[in-house]
């Protein structure tokens, strides 16, 4: 691996076939095959690893960050790809939040509710730091989701408030972003028996 991962870090693109650039961190330089298996997750690592420390926001960073948490999924490790390296992922996050929405894209499709809700939890200070509206919305429905998927629902509704705040901070009253927020706010409203109150909100959203 350690071969492998020096070549990789010397010449990552390796060659080009139909307009389409591949990498010797996913593929043997010699016979042009995908990485499988073990070997598969360990260059994944090298991969982020070579990229993690670099000074300046890149492309490549991000390529790498993703590189890396869909071989920890495809390799059975889909909480480790969950989480990542939260120190890293904090790193990336305060200089470029498009590093958060890709965390939280992945979040989203965590089918373990409580594990994704540990992630979220992890996140939280990064989050509410970057200062970017869209993403601590987006951050504050997957809380709701995660809360609602384990039977809190009580708990679930004050970040479904918080995330309608946000959203209508983020993206505007009239926006469908902000809608689905208020959709989801009324839905979590009678799952704990307010169901006057999700009523009115739905004829509020309707009326619209």
């Amino acid at each position: 691996v350690d071969c492998l991962a020096e070549m990789a870090a010397r010449d990552e693109w390796m060659f080009i076939q139909g307009g389409r650039s591949f990498s010797r961190w996913a593929r043997c330089a010699t016979c042009h095959e995908r990485y499988t298996g073990a070997l598969a997750t360990q260059m994944a690592r090298r991969h982020w690893r070579h990229y993690r420390d670099a000074a300046r926001i890149s492309a490549d960073k991000r390529r790498a960050l993703r590189f890396v948490s869909s071989a920890l999924r495809v390799g059975g490790e889909a909480d480790a790809s969950a989480r990542l390296d939260e120190e890293a992922t904090e790193g990336l996050a305060r200089d470029d939040p498009g590093v958060l929405f890709t965390e939280l894209g992945w979040l989203r499709a965590v089918e373990d509710p409580a594990a994704a809700l540990e992630a979220l939890d992890g996140l939280r200070t990064t989050v509410g730091l970057c200062g970017d509206a869209r993403i601590q919305a987006t951050h504050a429905s997957l809380m709701a989701n995660a809360l609602r998927r384990l039977g809190r629902s009580r708990e679930a509704l004050r970040f479904t408030s918080v995330s309608v705040e946000l959203a209508t901070v983020a993206y505007g009253s009239e926006a469908a972003m902000t809608f689905n927020a208020r959709t989801f706010h009324a839905v979590v409203l009678a799952s704990v028996g307010r169901v006057r109150e999700a009523r009115a909100e739905l004829a509020r959203i309707l009326a619209n």
